[in-house]
Order: C-alpha cells, then sequence, then structure tokens
C-alpha cells in the first residue's frame, strides 16, 4: 500500500468513527427526548430502529462512546474489586461524616446543574469531591475523613476518568431514563441513607439500594431513579475503568479527564458561541456567525423582535405589541 492509499484508508477509518459518533449522538438525544416527553413506548421505538441500523447493539445499552470487546453486563458482582470490602468496612465513618455535613451552613451539596436535565420531577442535589483527574479542594474541605479513605483506592481517583460524587435525591423525585456516555467505565453506588420507597433500574432489572452495601453497574445502559418515600436518599458515586478495559482503548479513556477550559471551549463549540463574559456579575454570551444567521432568519421569517423562554413559558415580543405569555 502507497503512502497515499494509506492516508485514504485512514481518511475513510476516521470519516466513519466520526459519522458514527454523529449519529449515536442525535438518536440519543431523540430517544432521551422522548422519555423527557413520558413516551417511553416511542423512545424503545427508536432505540430498537437504532438497533437494526448496527448503530448500537442492543437498545438498552447507548454508550455515544462504544467500546467494542467489553462484556456487556448491566450489575457486576462487587467482589470483583478488591477495594469494595474496604469501602464498606469504611461504611459507618463515612456516614457520620456525611450526617454531621448535610443541612449545616457548610453543607457543599447543592442542585445539580450536569445533569439537570434528567429530572422528570423533584430535586437532585450534588458535591463533587473529586473529578477531571483532580480534588475539587472546597468539597474536599468538607469531607476530609470521606476523602482520605478514598484517597487509598487509586482506581477511583488517579486511575479513573470519572467522578467522585455525593448524591442526594428527595421525596417525590424521578431521574428519567437515560445511558452514561462511555461502556468503558463502571459505575459504583456506595449507599449512604437509604429510606423506605427509593430504587434504580438498570436495564431490565428494578433494585433497592441496602445501606453501606456497593452496587456496582454498567451505566452505558438504561437506568433511572425514583424516590417514592419520605426522607433524602444519600449515595456515594464512583467510577472505575470497566475491568476488560486494555491498551489503547484503556489510554484513550483515561485521557477523557479534561480541565476546566478544555470544558468550557467544548461547551461553546457545542452551543455555537464566539465569546463569554462576566461583568458585575451578569454572564454575557455572544453567538457565532451561524447562530446569529439562524436566529436572523427565524425572526425575519415570524415577523418577531424577541423571545423570552421561562421554563414551559414563552414570551414572544412583536413590533408594537406587549409580550405576550404563551404555553
Amino acid at each position: 500500500m502507497t503512502e497515499n492509499e494509506a492516508e485514504g484508508v485512514s481518511g475513510t477509518v476516521g470519516t466513519r468513527t466520526y459519522l458514527t459518533q454523529m449519529i449515536r449522538r442525535y438518536y440519543a438525544s431523540l430517544i432521551d427526548a422522548w422519555h423527557y416527553a413520558g413516551e417511553t413506548e416511542k423512545a424503545m421505538e427508536c432505540a430498537d430502529a437504532a438497533v437494526r441500523q448496527g448503530v448500537w447493539d442492543q437498545p438498552l445499552q447507548r454508550a455515544r462512546e462504544h467500546i467494542p470487546g467489553l462484556r456487556a453486563q448491566p450489575v457486576h458482582d462487587p467482589g470483583e474489586f478488591w477495594f469494595i470490602g474496604y469501602l464498606e468496612e469504611s461504611y459507618p465513618r463515612i456516614r457520620a461524616e456525611v450526617e454531621r455535613v448535610l443541612d449545616t451552613p457548610l453543607d457543599p451539596v447543592v442542585p445539580t446543574t450536569d445533569d439537570a436535565g434528567l429530572i422528570r420531577k423533584g430535586s437532585w442535589k450534588q458535591a463533587h469531591l473529586y473529578r477531571d483527574g483532580r480534588w475539587q479542594s472546597h468539597v474536599r474541605a468538607r469531607f476530609p475523613i470521606t476523602s482520605d479513605i478514598l484517597e487509598k483506592i487509586p482506581d477511583v481517583t488517579e486511575l479513573s476518568p470519572g467522578v467522585i460524587t455525593m448524591s442526594r435525591v428527595s421525596p417525590g423525585t424521578h431521574i428519567m431514563p437515560h445511558c452514561g456516555p462511555t461502556n468503558g467505565l463502571l459505575r459504583i453506588h456506595l449507599p449512604i441513607i437509604v429510606p423506605d420507597g427509593v430504587g434504580i433500574r438498570v436495564a431490565d432489572r428494578e433494585m433497592q439500594w441496602q445501606e453501606g452495601k456497593c452496587l456496582v453497574f454498567d451505566d452505558s445502559f438504561e437506568h433511572e431513579v425514583w424516590h417514592r418515600g419520605t426522607e433524602d436518599r444519600v449515595v456515594l458515586i464512583l467510577d472505575v475503568l470497566h475491568p476488560g478495559l486494555q491498551g489503547d482503548h484503556r489510554q484513550r479513556v483515561l485521557g477523557r479527564r479534561r480541565n476546566f477550559e478544555e470544558q468550557i471551549i467544548e461547551f461553546m463549540r457545542e452551543r455555537g458561541v464566539e465569546r463569554v463574559a462576566i461583568r458585575d456579575g451578569e454572564i454575557t454570551l455572544t453567538p457565532d456567525a451561524g447562530v446569529r444567521e439562524l436566529v436572523a432568519t427565524y425572526m425575519a421569517g415570524t415577523g418577531l423582535t424577541g423571545v423570552h423562554l421561562d421554563g414551559d413559558r414563552v414570551s414572544w415580543e412583536r413590533p408594537d405589541a406587549a409580550p405576550g405569555p404563551r404555553k
């Protein structure tokens, strides 16, 4: 094969990989939209169609970054991981610290922004002790005992591109069905406070947490959480590499850790923003040329001069007319 032929093959493979990622992204967004609307059957029709078209291998495992060859198993045996015993033995100390911190002026667990779109109803709060390859010092300072315990487990810190998160869900909450971004990670739940009436579904298995007993699952499988009880549920969430991940795939997954600057850049590119600025506490976003042209086209075509979106309410602004709310 000549050098030019090799470059052509490489370019073809790269294009195919890019297209596959884009198709998965659009399919995942459509499925999520149906789930958010409460249309479970239509969501699964889309998932089944994606499998028929070769986008994914099975309808309930829909990672946007799917690594071939990994064991596809929704729930894993905690005994496969050396540190689970140590983590469960440390549960009483972790719980005691959590109970001392929650609902005090020092409580860092706040309404989630990363996953707010998954909340069908209710309240979901989080605090990240570790993310993007580094400890989050302001949260770690609130949970020193828990952090010291976890620091002795490199599998969930420097050997993982994932998160360590304190997660709190209030009564009446429903976190809609969704899939994690990669099958290269497994998610671990150490249940801290588990009242009656809470549960989780992973693929086709419905389960209840047991305080102090770890649940290990592949969150690239569809999962959802509900809370029909009367007291808050608190879980410590950790990520670990899939035990079957090896070689280049392992290095690529580990390389997913991004600093804050890279996250800002990705946010701006995905949303068509060319500039972000903060002045006197006010945030200003400037759209790029493509978004400006698209908005101008829409506004000109409808005769609108402004639109204000507030949850489910929309206010349309037209020339010489007062803004009119609309559901």
